[in-house]
């Protein structure tokens, strides 16, 4: 008895083996992807600061709506015209620990996004000295899916292994958001916002509220 108990742990370690193993590779292959992913988008950006009529660069901190949620983003922005109140906005986005409810439980995903935006921001006129450092800005876009994220059954006699995919690479999103910013001097300002997107693939809508800093080359923020 003693020998077939373990020539089955034995026969088991090379299975066990290959499954860290591959866990692993997924890991670093979802790492170097994600890396690819925050580089494009400052490579990107990169086209467009021969032109640029004040380039802006921001990190934020993000709190999602689930007890457990959170993650970060980095965002570069930048106006249409020379003064113009519009901007076009690229960013990065994590969030860890994302929830959705199936057959009666509850599951937690990373979701990993890249967001193109456009917004209308307007500057706060007023005598006070804190809303006349203050800008408020609207946003509206799409978010492209950089995760894969499913539940898998594993196969049982009879059965097939069953999975269901939540969201896949390249599903693409609606999201708006409002951001204030308030500026600290030319250059810096801090930035408060909601982001929300009302159907995120199965998760159903996904919202965050966060806070960061941005900076802007060129002529500052005096706008």
């Amino acid at each position: 008895m003693k020998n077939n108990i373990d020539y089955n742990k034995q026969e088991h370690l090379p299975l066990q083996r290959t499954f860290v193993q591959k866990s692993m590779a997924v890991k670093k292959v979802n790492k170097v992807r994600n890396i690819i992913a925050v580089g494009s988008v400052f490579i990107a950006s990169s086209i467009f600061t021969y032109n640029a009529n004040a380039l802006e660069i921001a990190g934020n901190f993000h709190k999602g709506s689930e007890s457990k949620s959170q993650g970060y983003n980095f965002a570069l922005a930048d106006t249409f015209t020379k003064g113009g109140n519009i901007y076009w906005a690229v960013s990065y986005n994590s969030l860890d620990n994302v929830k959705v409810n199936w057959n009666k439980d509850e599951l937690f995903f990373k979701i990993d996004t890249i967001d193109a935006l456009v917004s209308y921001r307007h500057k706060i006129q007023s005598y006070n000295s804190f809303f006349k450092n203050l800008t408020i800005e609207y946003q509206l876009g799409a978010s492209i899916a950089l995760t894969e994220n499913k539940f898998t059954w594993p196969e049982v006699p009879g059965l097939e292994e069953e999975v269901h995919y939540f969201s896949q690479e390249n599903d693409i999103n609606a999201v708006i958001g409002v951001n204030a910013q308030y500026k600290l001097n030319r250059n810096a300002a801090i930035n408060f916002g909601v982001k929300y997107q009302p159907s995120f693939s199965e998760f159903g809508s996904v919202s965050s509220v966060y806070i960061g800093l941005s900076y802007r080359f060129g002529r500052g923020l005096d706008y």
